[in-house]
């Protein structure tokens, strides 16, 4: 780990421990010695471009959820000290609402949801992420859904989510791997979103594969799935889907760990997933891992912000 401080073995136990430090160690303050300055830091909420607003973001989070536990279930990761590493690391989130802010009145709620942040770090420091949070999990954990939800912040002035014409110049460049066990995994994605190939399913998932979707609800087997993918693809049926940045991490004796960002962008147009359709125009920030075993797909976890899809739906995409 050149240029990392030397209690780091690797980017994993780098990634593993700044994150328990911050959260359940308190060290808040260390994320202006982990992150660069002007680190562009995106979430489908929308971006923040310092390491100060990622500090305060960090101490509202904390007001709100004392108690927060961020529990790493991996992290797959590629890159070298020359160009830069880039880690996704999947995050099992558990937390009390205790109190009150921009979830709302405190709830005395508990809840469970995940997040996967993407993390490009190089000298000891993370100097570009993408983050999403299951916020359809948190919403049915307060009991409310992601429509009410979305709602409620659009009422209290909190509207805003991410588009692409709004993003900061950064500077990682993508990975895409175009042959192996991710590339394969984007294919049947790419089969099933660009040409509406639902076959691929069962070409490209184990019998008795589970998808943990958004909202932190699961999909199992083929028949889950495809109706899992069928709700999404019957309310944006014209959307564009692209492959942002994918790889995967071999390691001996274990099955291959892939992780892909992915995009859509394109018209609410049918009845689905988000109800009646209203023609808003909408980007969805996506990012998933996948288990992969015998060049078929065993266990995904495919997060996406319905809250944040919710509000572009509900102010026309604007």
């Amino acid at each position: 780990m050149r240029g990392f401080d030397p209690e780091f073995r690797d980017l994993p136990d780098y990634i593993l421990k700044i994150t328990a430090r911050i959260w359940e160690g308190r060290e808040v303050g260390a994320i202006r010695r982990f992150y660069a300055a002007d680190g562009p830091v995106r979430s489908p909420a929308g971006i923040v471009t310092s390491a100060e607003q990622v500090v305060a973001a960090t101490l509202a989070t904390l007001a709100e959820f004392p108690d927060r536990r961020l529990l790493g279930e991996d992290v797959v990761w590629t890159g070298n000290p020359e160009t830069g590493f880039l880690s996704s690391h999947r995050i099992l989130s558990t937390a009390m609402h205790l109190g009150d802010g921009a979830y709302g009145p405190a709830t005395g709620r508990k809840l469970r949801y995940r997040i996967i942040a993407d993390c490009a770090a190089r000298e000891n420091q993370i100097f570009e992420e993408w983050l999403v949070r299951d916020q359809g999990a948190i919403a049915r954990r307060l009991g409310k859904t992601p429509r009410e939800m979305a709602a409620a912040q659009i009422e209290s002035g909190n509207a805003g989510f991410f588009l692409p014409e709004n993003d900061a110049p950064g500077k990682w460049n993508p990975v895409v791997e175009t042959a192996g066990p991710a590339a394969a995994w984007a294919e049947t994605w790419r089969r099933i979103w660009a040409e509406k190939d639902l076959s691929a399913i069962a070409e490209g998932y184990h019998d008795a594969a589970i998808l943990e979707g958004p909202g932190g609800l699961a999909h199992d087997g083929h028949a889950g799935i495809d109706r899992f993918h069928l709700g999404w693809l019957a309310a944006f049926p014209q959307a564009e889907f692209r492959v942002e940045h994918l790889f995967a991490r071999r390691e001996p004796e274990r099955d291959a760990r892939a992780a892909m960002r992915w995009s859509l962008r394109g018209a609410h147009s049918g009845f689905g997933a988000f109800g009646s359709p209203s023609g808003a125009d909408v980007y969805v920030m996506g990012i998933s891992h996948a288990r992969i075993t015998d060049g078929k797909i065993a266990a995904e976890w495919v997060l996406a912000d319905e809250v944040a899809i919710w509000k572009q739906i509900l102010t026309g995409g604007e």
